[in-house]
């Protein structure tokens, strides 16, 4: 078995000639599971990115555990691969029940790489039942950053940029980051069952950043019953991008 080709953005990211050839050489070998979950349990990041996209399955929590344990804390090339697999096999959430699965997952939705945080909302959406056990921790997340977010904007009965600390303030602008991913998440998940819903989508419909607005819109777009007041008030934003969530 051999993804390599189908994976190159991923390999050769940012590397010098010299690992280039090095991830070359690896990719010519055939990975048997056994040699895969070996090399994962190393500390060997660059090994770890051709063996890890030759994944056809997990079979065990402890597979599970194995590939998990590198989607956080790893060099990015490492997590990007193992989100990408793990999209490529929504089927191998049954192995993530317990607390530290789910909770490595949350954390992968905060990745500073926007496309492990992509790869991983895919993943979530395709997980069928597993989505209903990780929306309350999602949920959850989401309240924390919109509350930690509310440090560094000036309340006026509405979330509102601090224009005196500008764009520069990098704290604020990691959080703004998170918050857009998170609402992405959400908007995957049955948003008819979620509770506290309207509260979150009430709070990030006030902030300047259009972007955060605008998947507010998308989350309000697949609702049943969206709340008619905060509907037309996006559906009257300034921004066409918002506005089309709704049309």
């Amino acid at each position: 078995m051999n993804k390599y080709n189908n994976s190159l953005k991923i390999v050769y990211n940012n590397m010098e000639e010299s690992t280039i050839e090095k991830a070359y050489d690896i990719s010519l070998k055939n990975f048997s599971k056994e040699d895969i979950m070996r090399i994962l349990t190393t500390e060997e990041d660059e090994q770890k990115i051709i063996p890890v996209i030759n994944i056809e399955s997990i079979d065990s929590a402890k597979e599970a555990e194995i590939v998990l344990d590198n989607l956080v804390g790893k060099d990015g090339r490492v997590r990007e691969a193992v989100s990408y697999i793990l999209s490529e096999l929504p089927e191998s959430s049954k192995y993530m029940e317990d607390k530290k699965s789910k909770t490595i997952i949350i954390n992968a939705l905060l990745d500073i790489n926007p496309n492990v945080v992509r790869n991983m909302i895919s993943f979530i959406e395709q997980s069928g039942n597993f989505k209903e056990s990780l929306s309350p921790l999602i949920i959850k997340k989401t309240e924390e950053v919109i509350e930690n977010l509310s440090k560094f904007l000036r309340n006026e009965g509405k979330f509102k940029e601090n224009k005196e600390k500008s764009q520069k303030n990098h704290a604020k602008n990691k959080l703004t980051f998170n918050l857009y991913w998170l609402l992405s998440s959400i908007s995957v998940l049955d948003v008819n069952n979620i509770k506290n819903l309207e509260n979150i989508l009430t709070k990030a419909s006030n902030f300047l950043d259009y972007t955060i607005r605008e998947k507010t819109a998308l989350i309000l777009s697949k609702m049943e019953k969206p709340p008619s007041e905060l509907l037309q008030k996006l559906k009257q934003d300034k921004n066409i991008y918002v506005k089309n969530q709704l049309l």
